[in-house]
């Protein structure tokens, strides 16, 4: 029998491409695993964000250097369309002020159920614990069928949609085993790293003041390799082994060993600006200097504290004791906190996987291969990852709409 379409992987984006195939499709759907939407089930932490309310646009500024490329995925079922294509199905969503998009019911696991109904419906197979190990690409267009091959059987189809997912979470069987069958057909590929990680750096001196957060920090990644310099800004979380947060988790994606990594907790203000303040409000004064940086910074008093040691000042110093080189220091280590980066967490915490399938390979108005026929990708297997915040499933689901979209034209 030769199969209409074959789709490689249960995630989001492969169990969203099952929901929209036509009825009366010969649509089978194959999962190495014992079951399907492992890593959409811990999406959100259980409860599925599954778009952003932002407008479409500003989309695609949320994918690093890749994301001015996905116009013509992301635009034809864009967020809105999302979010009404599924409350049109029967689940019901909201936003969040923070403009992150959940179910009401918050549970992931309504997601999920609901793909496999729609998938049902439309007549998909989907069997479990069958690995995909290799794709004998057809020679011509005209070829009647790709082949597929299993761990124990062959099959036929003409269409293959790949959403095998990255490297992340690799319990969840998205573990990059698939990428070694891509490479043997040929496909290009960018070197995988984690992205949406945290970031370790060398001396790190903030073990003991874990789970202290900042709004709105400035960050700057200092690339040796590149030769260039990112910037991000948006909130920080302080860790027991490292850095994390939104802002962290962004600027993942571009993060090697001994890049400088340089942050500012005070990104309104200059090392000069601060210090001025600092010498101003400290003048006569009788207070503690960190009563003072307090009043000055609003930031949480043990981190003052803290990094009144790391300079070397007792944290109970009158502020008017204090030397315009010591107020120097200080300020430099608010508005310039500086590190080397040691590294980012593993895939086993990454939320997602920077590189992957190269976007050169792909005609991303169709997601077909450009050099093999009937050959489509969608999600994370390629080279495209998101922000957090809803960026990442957003991107799987249009890219597998997109997918199932071509191959009826």
């Amino acid at each position: 029998m030769v199969h209409d379409l074959i789709i490689i992987g249960a995630g989001s984006a492969g169990l969203f491409a099952a929901a929209n195939v036509p009825v009366g499709w010969k649509t089978l759907l194959l999962e190495k695993t014992s079951s399907p939407g492992k890593k959409l089930l811990l999406s959100g932490t259980g409860q599925c964000n599954l778009t952003n309310n932002e407008p479409i646009k500003a989309f695609l500024n949320r994918y690093g250097e890749n994301g001015k490329h996905l116009r013509p995925v992301l635009f034809p079922f864009s967020n809105l369309a999302l979010v009404d294509y599924f409350e049109h199905k029967g689940l019901p969503l909201y936003a969040r002020e923070d403009g992150k998009v959940f179910p009401v019911s918050m549970k992931s696991a309504d997601v999920l159920n609901l793909l496999l109904d729609l998938g049902r419906n439309n007549g998909v197979t989907f069997k479990y614990r069958s690995e995909v190990n290799e794709i004998v690409q057809r020679n011509k267009p005209e070829t009647q069928a790709i082949i597929v091959k299993t761990n124990d059987e062959i099959y036929h189809a003409k269409n293959v949609l790949v959403a095998t997912g990255g490297e992340s979470y690799p319990q969840t069987g998205s573990d990059g085993s698939f990428f070694s069958c891509l490479e043997h057909i040929g496909i290009s590929l960018v070197t995988r790293r984690p992205a949406l990680a945290p970031v370790f750096v060398r001396d790190y001196p903030y073990s003991d003041l874990s789970g202290i957060t900042f709004q709105n920090v400035a960050l700057l990644l200092n690339r040796k390799d590149a030769n260039d310099v990112k910037k991000v800004e948006g909130d920080l979380l302080l860790t027991h082994k490292g850095f994390s947060g939104p802002s962290i988790l962004e600027i993942s994606r571009y993060v090697t060993a001994g890049d400088r990594l340089s942050i500012n907790y005070l990104p309104q203000r200059t090392p000069g600006d601060l210090r001025l303040e600092l010498i101003k409000n400290a003048a006569g004064s009788n207070k503690q200097i960190t009563t003072i940086l307090e009043s000055v910074t609003s930031l949480p008093r043990s981190f003052l504290e803290h990094n009144c040691k790391r300079c070397n000042l007792k944290e109970n110093e009158k502020s008017s004791h204090l030397s315009g080189r010591e107020m120097e220091r200080l300020a430099n280590r608010l508005t310039n906190d500086s590190y080397e980066v040691s590294g980012s967490a593993g895939y086993s915490v990454a939320m997602t996987t920077a590189g992957g399938v190269c976007l050169d390979e792909i005609n991303l108005r169709s997601m077909e291969a450009k050099r093999f026929s009937g050959l489509y990708f969608a999600g994370e297997v390629l080279d495209v990852d998101g922000d957090t915040g809803g960026y990442n499933l957003q991107f799987a689901f249009s890219s597998a709409k997109r997918c199932i979209e071509s191959m009826q034209v």
